[in-house]
């Protein structure tokens, strides 16, 4: 993290080993979250530091002589930062093209243009309300989220003080007099405003179940606020503005108030997980317990940890944290790519030590001498002109892969179209009952390309209502006039159903009617990420109720859901509930059982990309490949007039399930059928659909 050393008469060992607990947090999660899973507010940490430390730069600076100068200010955040920063985006972004498969490229050269430009935090906001795109595994440039909100914070906090220092005017200074006061008192209300409005909406956030909380600026800058606002009171102090108690200023006072501290945020760091809802009201214990640690400042007598903060290795960590920060998440990625697992105790420990390595000579060859550099420390104008260049030369390499990727897979492309119109003998299912080769031509092309298979969708246009979205879509297919109509209800994995449904149903003539919503199951019981504000179910679960009992049309009623949902209540008891009603209405139900989940350390179109030509490495066993809860043929016993519709054969065959059949990739993603795939298996599903629809 880029919290900013301050000058030498300045310089606070205590904020040094804050540094050190907050960086040594962040990395203790990164590699081991189970025994550390609340390290990540080592984060809020930094973020309290470098307010506290950027503000009360400005604030000298503004108290000395009445304005900042903007272009000083940023050629130093320039210097102190983008050196050390785009060089590790340079060579993540090398390392990327020899390590990931050719699907990544894209992601990789997106991710390192945002953090280039300090964006990747709002990058990473959008990804993560796009339903198809949160589950992407973590890149190696995905914690520039981070810098990403420090420096936009360092874009805002400097006009906002400029243009107090503009408006209100000052005292006439004198010997005795505090000619800041009226400034300060405008400053105590602009940053509390701010704290107060963005720990407003943190929490709103936090508690509406808003996933993109977490990255963007608004949800976090109330905590840097928090570092502005004790900077305004350290200077009020110096300047007997702000009088404290004797007993409030006393060593044993302060050295309680550390130990406090200490231990609020070790207990946050040990029990909040990845289910505390964060950032929000939660992440006031790491922030206030930064606070009051800076408030102490050094500390001495019984009770005194200044031994541990003096500690040298603590201070070197303090010192190498922002270069300790920028290294170790890549090597984590990194290595987790090669070794196809996550770091055990003994791999973690020699990635910690990497770290190190690579931040001491980080600070030592890149950080401190460009900080220091005369030709561009003694010029602003030459800094920003260099710090421009830096970004510039970023962004362009990064451009490469996302480039480089598109020129490899339009060829791809030009083949794989060949082969999906004129489909040779066994595409696809079609191969099922002849040993589900991987292959059935020469030629070894899988269709849909890996690297576009995320955007292999059935053709429902915007159909697919986001998983937030307060209203179903009813939306009809094929023959307007038809006697027969069938319902697709249900989640994502009813939503991959629809090519063959259709498909089928167009040669029927009948008429399909959706009402799909991706993560909200057509089911009475409510799902957890219901109950907490993630997703919004229960609302359009009556309205697809209300809707299907409404229209006298439907003749049948085809529904799934993704087997891995967990529930406040039984879910095979709602999905029985439902199916119950919707048969005492006159619609017969037909379940489809969930298909199965490859593992989900990685995409399956990323190993096919690896193994190109031996798929058969992707493959996985059947047993476990089915979810655990998978609720559907409970449920199915519970309501025997439904007629449970299992498609198991036609994606795994004598207990081992295919990535690749027939030259089509099987999976989109992590668990979502590509549509290539679905499209043949048009006539077993038309066939076992009839068959049940017969039977009625």
């Amino acid at each position: 993290m880029s919290s900013n050393s301050v000058q030498v008469k300045n310089f606070r060992t205590e904020i040094q080993a804050l540094r050190a607990l907050a960086v040594l947090l962040v990395v203790a999660y990164h590699l081991e979250p189970n025994v550390v899973p609340g390290g990540y507010i080592g984060v809020d940490i930094f973020f309290v530091i470098s307010g506290f430390l950027i503000t009360s730069h400005l604030l000298r600076e503004a108290e000395r002589t009445g304005r900042i100068k903007l272009s000083a200010f940023f050629a130093g955040r320039a210097r102190r930062i983008l050196p050390a920063a785009m060089l590790v985006i340079l060579l993540v972004v090398a390392a990327g093209f020899m390590i990931f498969p050719k699907t990544q490229w894209g992601t990789l050269g997106t991710q390192a243009l945002a953090s280039a430009f300090s964006v990747q935090n709002w990058v990473l906001a959008a990804d993560s309300v796009d339903y198809l795109a949160a589950e992407q595994a973590a890149g190696p440039l995905q914690h520039f989220w981070s810098l990403g909100v420090e420096e936009q914070f360092y874009l805002i906090w400097p006009l906002l003080i400029l243009a107090v220092c503009c408006l209100v005017k000052t005292t006439m200074p004198g010997s005795h007099s505090d000619h800041f006061a009226a400034r300060r008192r405008w400053l105590w209300l602009v940053f509390g405003a701010v704290a107060l409005l963005s720990l407003g909406y943190s929490a709103y956030a936090g508690y509406s179940g808003n996933s993109a909380g977490y990255f963007v600026t608004t949800t976090r800058i109330w905590e840097l606020a928090i570092g502005g606002l004790l900077a305004l009171g350290v200077q009020a102090h110096e300047k007997d503005a702000l009088r404290l108690p004797r007993w409030a200023t006393a060593w044993s006072t302060r050295n309680l108030a550390v130990l406090v501290a200490l231990m609020a945020i070790g207990i946050a760091a040990f029990s909040y997980d990845g289910a505390t809802i964060f950032p929000g009201i939660a992440a006031a214990v790491p922030v206030f317990g930064c606070a009051v640690i800076i408030a102490a400042g050094s500390t001495r007598g019984p009770g005194s940890l200044h031994r541990l903060v003096n500690w040298s290795p603590v201070q070197w960590v303090g010192l190498a944290s922002y270069s300790l920060y920028l290294w170790h998440w890549p090597l984590i990625v990194f290595y987790t790519e090669l070794a196809g697992a996550k770091p055990k105790p003994l791999q973690s420990l020699a990635l910690l030590t990497a770290s190190l390595l690579l931040a001491w000579a980080s600070l030592k060859f890149v950080e401190t001498p460009m900080r220091h550099l005369r030709l561009l420390a003694v010029s602003p104008t030459r800094s920003l002109i260099a710090g421009a260049a830096m970004i510039a030369v970023t962004a362009s390499v990064a451009l490469l892969p996302g480039a480089t990727q598109e020129r490899l897979v339009k060829q791809e492309q030009r083949v794989a179209a060949a082969l999906a119109e004129q489909r040779p003998e066994g595409f696809g299912a079609a191969s099922l009952g002849h040993g589900a080769p991987a292959f059935v031509t020469d030629q070894h092309q899988v269709v849909p390309v890996p690297a576009e298979a995320a955007k292999d969708l059935p053709d429902i246009g915007n159909c697919v209502q986001n998983p937030q979205s307060t209203q179903i879509k009813e939306c009809e297919f094929g023959n307007k006039d038809a006697t027969f109509t069938v319902a697709l209800v249900g989640d994502s994995h009813a939503a991959h159903w629809f090519e063959a449904l259709n498909e089928y149903a167009k040669s029927k003539g009948w008429k399909v009617v959706t009402y799909l919503k991706n993560s909200c199951p057509l089911n009475e019981a409510q799902r957890k990420a219901d109950k907490d504000g993630s997703i919004n179910c229960q609302e359009t679960y009556e309205q697809s109720m209300d809707a299907l009992t409404k229209r006298k049309d439907i003749n049948a009623v085809v529904t799934s859901s993704w087997a891995g949902s967990t529930f406040v209540s039984d879910p095979a008891q709602g999905l029985a509930q439902t199916w119950g009603k919707l048969e005492d209405a006159g619609m017969p139900v037909y379940p489809i059982v969930d298909t199965p989940r490859p593992p989900q350390d990685s995409y399956a179109r990323d190993c096919v990309e690896q193994n190109i030509e031996n798929p058969e490495a992707c493959s996985f066993p059947e047993k476990g490949a089915f979810g655990k809860a998978d609720a559907i043929k409970a449920a199915a016993k519970l309501e025997p007039r439904v007629k449970l519709l299992d498609f198991s054969d036609q994606f795994c065959v004598d207990g081992t399930c295919p990535a690749v059949v027939g030259n089509v990739l099987i999976y989109r993603d992590k668990h979502h059928i590509s549509d290539t795939y679905m499209s043949t298996l048009v006539p077993i599903f038309g066939q076992r659909l009839q068959q049940a629809i017969d039977s009625n």
